[in-house]
């Protein structure tokens, strides 16, 4: 509705809606993962961006067989886990393309709520404690998605209600609005990635965020009673 408001189209509120769901909802979504865009203009064009992540350059065919560590899973819990993310590039070149905004317009509500907060709900609260065994091996996750039990002084994850605050990612958002994805794909983002990747057992590099490119796609067509899907 916001985007609306300011003479955006359909494609800047469905990516603003992205990106806040990526604060809000970042156990479904988020600037870490990827995505596919189908876009449908008002002439009736239609565009596929595939902004799904990719391997890291230097990834093998049994690169989760031979892995040994502390993760039962390396290919879901890890440093190893992790492909390098592409839905922030598929939000950009959606937006630019087809939106009237831009991107840092889309990124604003989430940003905001990254900043100020936000109640925690039933379904927020259930999936930290479906994930708090793999969460609390990351000291920046218990950062971020936990605090001590005001009875118990234990870390336990957000409750119900509880105003979640994402201070680092409300700054990764604001950085991205003022220099752009190349702040996150080629700048001080993928250096500290690299970072982090080389002290974890990763192998992910500030190259591979580098050379990541979304791929348009042709999209599939066919026939539903009258409708074309």
């Amino acid at each position: 509705v916001d985007a609306f408001a300011k003479g955006g189209n359909a494609i800047d509120a469905a990516i603003a809606t992205a990106l806040t769901l990526g604060v809000v909802d970042n156990f479904n979504s988020g600037i870490g993962g990827g995505c596919f865009i189908l876009i449908r203009t008002a002439k009736g064009e239609v565009y596929a961006i595939d902004g799904r992540e990719m391997a890291p350059s230097a990834a093998t065919q049994d690169l989760f067989q031979n892995a040994k560590g502390r993760f039962a899973n390396p290919s879901q819990t890890g440093a190893l886990a992790s492909g390098v993310p592409g839905a922030l590039q598929a939000y950009a070149q959606a937006v630019a393309e087809h939106g009237r905004l831009g991107l840092s317009a889309s990124l604003q509500k989430g940003m905001e709520a990254a900043e100020n907060g936000f109640p925690v709900t039933d379904a927020y609260a259930g999936k930290l404690r479906i994930a708090k065994k793999a969460m609390v091996q990351f000291p920046g996750a218990v950062k971020v998605f936990f605090r001590p039990d005001p009875t118990t002084g234990i870390v336990e994850p957000y409750r119900v209600g509880e105003i979640l605050k994402q201070s680092d990612l409300a700054t990764t958002y604001r950085m991205i609005s003022q220099k752009g994805t190349d702040w996150f794909y080629r700048g001080a983002f993928a250096e500290l990635a690299d970072q982090w990747m080389k002290a974890n057992g990763g192998i992910m590099s500030a190259t591979d965020f580098a050379k990541y490119e979304t791929v348009n796609r042709r999209p599939s067509r066919s026939k539903y009673r009258d409708f074309e899907i």
